[in-house]
């Protein structure tokens, strides 16, 4: 269960994202880049203790925060939001946008034909199917050269983990990859299908990582740097003006 809550912190207005959570035992306070403040308390958790847990971290919020805004600020090299154009597997393509009565996106002839009265939904839902299709392809690929078997493929908007491996062999990846060149998406699904033989990261995994895709180390840095400027991305800011 979520909500919108809006905070003042100093002196700024902040708009949070509180979830409740059965599982949860306490109160956390989670800070990304170009999100909402996230806040998940225990299930039953009322208005005057989230009042009261949210003015005793109110300084580490706005501290947070501000690392948040820097960091986005340094690591925003990609050029994601440039208006009236995308990026897919590492290269920029025009974007082309008419009225119409259905939100969808079409790539043509290396221009991403948009129309309807809702641009940023068509292309968000023209990327889960980019990212699907190339990620049904790397992992079939993959998973030949490795002789793995896996369950099937979920795409989500995963915001901690560029993908997962369950143990009933389920992968599960984050359409932003298909932003990313295509060795960084190929890197991501060699580590999950590898969590099929190590469902974990000991060292036996990273030894199996070293030997099946030895350049592995450039391609998770190349995450690490600009990660966060893909967490950030919406796809409402090719057609800001």
């Amino acid at each position: 269960m979520k909500r919108d809550l809006q905070l003042v912190v100093a002196g700024q207005a902040v708009r949070a994202e509180v979830r409740e959570s059965r599982r949860s035992r306490r109160l956390r306070l989670v800070v990304r880049p170009g999100r909402l403040l996230e806040v998940t308390v225990p299930r039953g958790t009322g208005s005057r203790a989230l009042k009261r847990f949210l003015g005793e971290h109110e300084t580490w919020i706005a501290d947070r925060l501000d690392e948040a805004r820097d960091r986005a600020a340094r690591s925003h090299t990609l050029g994601l939001g440039l208006p009236g154009s995308v990026v897919l597997a590492g290269q920029r393509l025009p974007v082309a946008w008419t009225p119409g009565d259905r939100a969808v996106a079409v790539l043509r002839k290396g221009v991403l034909e948009v129309s309807g009265p809702d641009p940023a939904a068509a292309v968000e839902r023209w990327y889960r199917r980019e990212a699907r299709r190339l990620l049904e392809a790397a992992t079939a690929r993959e998973a030949a050269r490795l002789g793995l078997s896996y369950s099937r493929i979920a795409v989500r908007d995963q915001r901690t983990r560029w993908g997962s491996c369950s143990t009933r062999g389920t992968l599960s990846f984050s359409w932003r990859l298909a932003l990313a060149p295509p060795e960084v998406l190929d890197y991501v699904v060699v580590h999950e299908l590898l969590h099929l033989r190590e469902h974990n990261h000991s060292s036996a995994f990273w030894q199996l990582l070293d030997v099946h895709r030895p350049g592995w180390p450039a391609e998770a840095g190349w995450l690490r740097i600009h990660g966060e400027e893909l967490q950030a991305y919406t796809p409402g800011a090719s057609f800001q003006s």
